[in-house]
């Protein structure tokens, strides 16, 4: 038995939907389609869907849309906590060994500023204590007997056989050949001597007579309406110099660790990391108080904590290599020579306070975490559209210098970039 022919038969056979009308080209329509009907106005006759095509893919593309959006937005913020999270510098053992180095250049630019009249200077003053490496002469006596006094008089009296080379003079005029062999011959004569006392005498000596009469000092003096002081004049100061070789000769000798440590020399290195850290640290500080006082109040906290750390970590690995080289100074510098023991005993200290300063960094970050700073800066990153793309070139770098990226990063990393391509 044939069905019924109808426009709905019709439409089931060649559209398997009985609502599908057929117009006069053939095209179908679907009579729920909704949005057709709700469009008609622009289709009278209800023959051909062009607002249902139209729309429908509007707001597919609207959605499409959205959803990539949502999915870069995803991306981006894990770009941005990553770069959080990796904006401070790591604790690294090579950093703080350069931060050392700029102290002891700090504390000594001469070796800097003159590098050939420190090497000239070595000629005299091994030609001095060349005996110290000669068993049973006063020398090696002395230098057994109270190796730190030694040292001393082995630095101060490199300082004046290089200060008689030429220099610039801005600071400090080279020595005059009357100045330097009067100073030569105060520090040969407490070397014969073989007392100890008279040794540490020297240097003070060379050290109180060490002074600054360049051509900024004599500038400002002549402004002061002050004299400049001289060589000659210093040497006579026999209150002062007996006064500072008492405390060299009270200071010397046989220590414990913590009576070096409480001793303090490692003062000016703790307050010149802790001085770092807070410079470096201060844009931080601006930047979580610019969100709010709680939050501002939190960075200069941590700030603070590692800025101690940084002090108290200095202080006590000096300390450490003070001692340590004291008590092995005296069998380096016989064996080595005295020029070796006291460059060892004055590098003992900053390789030390380096050390300790690496080690109170890693203690401190683990203390107070990463600084909430961080964050806020990564965040504003993402506001821009410049920040973003800033975003992508640093997760870039990090890729470039052979960091292993997080795998969630990395992936993050990828969609934005073909996103972007």
């Amino acid at each position: 038995m044939v069905a019924p022919i109808s426009i709905q038969n019709m439409a089931n056979m060649l559209y398997g939907n009985p609502f599908a009308y057929v117009d006069g080209m053939g095209a179908p329509y679907n009579a729920y389609d909704s949005m057709a009907n709700s469009y008609g106005y622009l289709n009278p006759n209800m023959y051909y869907n062009s607002a249902y095509d139209y729309n429908s893919a509007a707001l597919a593309n609207k959605q499409a849309e959205e959803v990539q959006a949502s999915i870069n937005k995803r991306d981006f913020q894990t770009l941005a906590d990553y770069y959080a999270k990796n904006m401070e510098p790591s604790e690294s053992l090579t950093g703080a060994a350069v931060g050392g180095a700029a102290f002891g250049v700090l504390m000594h630019p001469r070796y800097i500023a003159h590098p050939i009249n420190s090497v000239k200077g070595l000629k005299d003053v091994s030609a001095m204590f060349k005996g110290v490496r000669t068993n049973g002469t006063n020398l090696n006596k002395l230098w057994n007997a109270n190796n730190e006094v030694m040292r001393e008089a082995y630095f101060q009296m490199h300082k004046a056989a290089s200060r008689q080379y030429s220099k610039i003079g801005l600071f400090r005029k080279r020595y005059s050949q009357a100045e330097y062999a009067q100073l030569k011959e105060i520090m040969e004569k407490a070397l014969k001597s073989g007392n100890i006392d008279e040794v540490a005498k020297a240097s003070e000596t060379l050290k109180h007579a060490y002074i600054n009469n360049g051509g900024i000092p004599k500038l400002w003096n002549k402004i002061r309406g002050k004299e400049l002081p001289t060589v000659a004049g210093r040497i006579k100061e026999s209150e002062v110099i007996a006064k500072n070789t008492s405390n060299l000769i009270l200071n010397s000798g046989k220590k414990t660790y913590l009576e070096t440590l409480k001793k303090g020399g490692g003062v000016k290195g703790g307050l010149f990391f802790m001085a770092i850290e807070l410079l470096l640290g201060w844009n931080n500080i601006k930047t979580a108080y610019a969100k709010d006082s709680e939050t501002g109040n939190k960075q200069l906290c941590q700030t603070l904590v590692k800025g101690a750390g940084s002090a108290v970590g200095w202080a006590a690995g000096e300390a450490l290599g003070i001692w340590g080289s004291a008590a092995l100074g005296a069998k380096i510098g016989t064996l080595f020579g005295p020029g070796i023991g006291t460059a060892i005993g004055g590098l003992a200290g900053i390789i030390c306070g380096s050390i300790g300063c690496w080690l109170a960094g890693k203690a401190t970050k683990a203390l107070v975490g990463d600084d909430v700073a961080n964050q806020i800066t990564a965040d504003n990153m993402l506001k821009t559209p410049e920040g973003q793309v800033q975003l992508l070139q640093l997760t870039a770098q990090t890729a470039q210098n052979d960091k292993e990226l997080d795998p969630k990063v990395a992936k993050a990393f990828q969609n934005l970039v073909t996103q972007y391509a």
